[in-house]
């Protein structure tokens, strides 16, 4: 029995032993760790100052590109703003632009293109779908028909539709057309 007592102390000896060698190595591999290392299981000042110099340089970059874009709308605007009666290059309004038409020239509207005649005489160019929408008179205007002074008209199709000048014509144009 005493032999078994001397067995049983050995085997804890030995135990404990073993616990106290993996506790130490489990120490000295943790010591192992460079600071401010992903590893590292505390947040050290050097590591705080990298991450914010790296948000600092990614914010600059963005701040630098939104600056550049905010810089070429402020150019587009200018640029639009400039042209006379809001006009777009290439025939289009966005408001009511003053157009001259000299005598025998067609001006030919694209679908939505409202237009008024301020001055001089025109008549209608109707394509096979029909005329121009008089918004005013509440009518249709057919090929030939004389345009009154003062009429909102709407070409409701791109298909052709216009006015001819008789003579030199001023009229209020919003949307694409053609002078031909």
């Amino acid at each position: 029995m005493l032999q078994r007592i001397k067995q049983s102390k050995l085997y804890l000896y030995a135990i404990v032993l073993v616990l106290v060698m993996l506790a130490a190595g489990r120490i000295v591999m943790a010591g192992d760790f460079a600071p401010g290392s992903q590893q590292d299981p505390l947040v050290t000042q050097s590591y705080v100052e990298q991450r914010n110099e790296q948000l600092k340089y990614y914010f600059e970059q963005r701040i630098g590109e939104l600056s550049s874009l905010l810089q070429q709308m402020g150019d587009r605007i200018t640029a639009m703003e400039s042209s006379p009666g809001g006009a777009q290059p290439g025939g289009t309004a966005s408001v009511f632009e003053v157009v001259n038409v000299p005598a025998g020239k067609t001006l030919t509207g694209y679908a939505g293109t409202e237009v008024i005649l301020r001055g001089g005489k025109a008549t209608a160019i109707q394509s096979q779908l029909g005329g121009l929408a008089d918004l005013t008179g509440g009518r249709d205007i057919g090929q030939g028909q004389v345009i009154p002074d003062n009429h909102l008209l709407l070409v409701p199709r791109t298909d052709g539709r216009g006015v001819k000048a008789g003579t030199d014509c001023i009229f209020l144009v919003k949307g694409r057309y053609d002078i031909q």
